[in-house]
Parts: C-alpha cells; structure tokens; sequence
C-alpha cells in the first residue's frame, strides 16, 4: 500500500471511530493527560470519553511524536467525530501537539481535519511535519525554537512515496 493509500485509511479510521491503539510513552502518565485536557478545555468522563465539538463523546487519542532535538518525544492529541457524525472536524481529526515544558505542556502546532505527517527532513535538529490529508501536497511546517511555523513548501504525494515518513493518528 502507498503511503498515500495508508495516509487516507488513517483519516477513515479515526473519522469513523475506529478503534485505534494508545501508544504513548511509559513517562506520559494521568496527570499529564489532564494537563493536557486542561489546556484544551475538555474533561473526561469515567471511561475517558470527552465531548467534541459537535457534542458527541469520543475517546481522545494521546500518541506520542518522535521529533527530536530540543522538542524530543512530543504528544499529539487527537480528537475525530463520534458515532453520529463522523466528519465533526472536517476530513479528519481535531490535532494539537504538546511538547513538556517546565511547567506542564506546551501546545506547538495545531491543525483541523488533517493528520500529521513527520518527515525524515528537520529544522534546528527537530523533525520538520506537514499538513496530510487530501490532495497531491502538503504544507510543510518548520521549527522555529519555540513552535512550528509554516515553511512556504509544499511536500507531493510523490516525494512522500520515497520518504520515509511517519504519519499520525
């Protein structure tokens, strides 16, 4: 399967609910997933189900993000539609990546109805990532010491089937 093929079974997966596994890090614990919630503004229920925006109850996903550098092993928080309406977010999930601060975490990129795509390519030794989700490229997004920011590229469909690139949820 080519990763544009795997890329658009990924957002299908997470637009309709399905069942996808939690793996984040040993050292991510409760409390850091209530900061997180916290920081967003949602909190979870008894069976960890928060409500989205388009009032349905969702299990959030918490999956960490190999970037290296200064931001090391972000989590990317993940949130699609429920049962009802899938398509709450667009094409795909509610994104936000945290990176630990002193203090807790820190949201260092966001984006809606997309899935994130870490690139082998990196900025200031922090892996850059683009925007994936429909279409035949993708926005590239760069380091800029304290978040990322649009780097003006774009990344094709073709130029990822030869990359080995991670792509998130």
């Amino acid at each position: 399967m080519n990763h544009a093929a795997t890329a658009l079974l990924s957002l299908v997966l997470v637009a309709c609910g399905g069942p996808v596994a939690d793996p984040a890090p040993h050292s991510f614990t409760e409390a850091d997933r209530a900061a997180i919630l916290e920081t967003l503004r949602l909190t979870a229920n008894t069976d960890g189900r928060v409500t989205n925006e388009c009032g349905e109850l969702t299990v959030p996903q918490f999956l960490p993000a190999e970037l290296g550098g200064r931001v090391g092993t972000a989590i990317l928080f993940a949130i699609s539609g429920g049962p009802e309406l899938a398509t709450c977010y667009g094409d795909g999930p509610d994104l936000h990546l945290f990176m630990r601060a002193d203090t807790g975490w820190r949201e260092i990129y966001s984006a809606r109805g997309r899935m994130l795509i870490i690139l082998p390519t990196s900025t200031s030794d922090v892996r850059d990532i683009a925007d994936g989700g429909p279409g035949f490229s993708f926005p590239v997004w760069t380091w800029n010491g304290t978040r990322f920011a649009p780097a003006n590229r774009d990344v094709t469909d073709a130029e990822l089937s030869s990359m080995n690139a991670t792509y998130l949820p």
